[in-house]
């Protein structure tokens, strides 16, 4: 998996919604990737839309991959893990 390539879909991603959240990359290995979102997420009903969106941003640079979990690791934080498909 090109490392170079999630990190510009991540830009790309945080160009769009960084006054939200910032995505940055934790790890990039196999089919697995992790990136942590930082911000003053709105606490809706929603809440994996911050992280789907960056599904799109990937495939957008032909990565396929989906959202498989996430969970809060701060006050304003939290860890989304993708696997590619």
């Amino acid at each position: 998996m090109d490392e170079e390539i999630i990190e510009s879909a991540i830009e790309s991603y945080n160009e769009y919604k960084a006054d939200i959240a910032k995505a940055e990359l934790v790890e990039a290995g196999g089919q697995k990737i992790q990136v942590k979102f930082k911000g003053n997420f709105c606490l809706s009903c929603c809440m994996d839309e911050y992280f789907i969106d960056l599904v799109y941003k990937m495939k957008d640079m032909d990565i396929e991959t989906e959202l498989k979990d996430f969970h809060q690791v701060g006050d304003k934080s939290f860890v989304a893990e993708y696997e590619k498909i």
